[in-house]
């Protein structure tokens, strides 16, 4: 059976709206006879593309850089986000049979826009506590430099 899903919006003092209610209430409307149960969580954005530029752009090569002058031998940016993934973006898997606990990355592309930030955030603390390298906030006015 295919997932139904729509994003619905809760502000202060305002009654819950459902975006395009119509086509959600269709599609339920459509579900053959049965229980169905429904469940209601918090919508988050996936990361932007914005911040992966930023990732990608500032924060890998400088980290890069600053890991090498530490003593790495770090030779392009695909190592590196394997590196920072393995410290800060794990999720734990289960070998049933045998109860071991295996940690492995993430991918990138399950961020939500907070792991993403927060992602940054600890790669640019380590950079700055352990390898004295400070990474720059991302620049909000890059586009209007851009086109100078």
């Amino acid at each position: 059976m295919k997932k139904i899903t729509a994003i619905g919006i809760k502000e202060e003092g305002k009654p819950f709206i459902i975006t395009m209610k119509g086509v959600f209430l269709d599609s339920l409307n459509d579900l053959p006879s049965g229980k169905y149960k429904l469940t209601i969580e918090k919508y988050f954005k996936k990361s932007s593309p914005s911040q992966f530029g930023w990732l990608y752009a500032c924060v890998y090569p400088l980290s890069l850089i600053a890991l090498n002058d530490a003593g790495y031998e770090f030779v392009n940016l695909d190592e590196v986000d394997q590196f920072w993934k393995s410290l800060f973006a794990n999720k734990e898997i289960l070998n049933r049979e045998t109860g071991e606990i295996m940690n492995i990355p993430k991918s990138k592309s399950e961020f939500v826009t907070v792991d993403q930030m927060t992602y940054c955030e600890q790669i640019r603390t380590y950079c700055a506590e352990y390898l004295g390298v400070s990474i720059p906030d991302p620049d909000t006015n890059w586009r209007e430099l851009n086109n100078q």
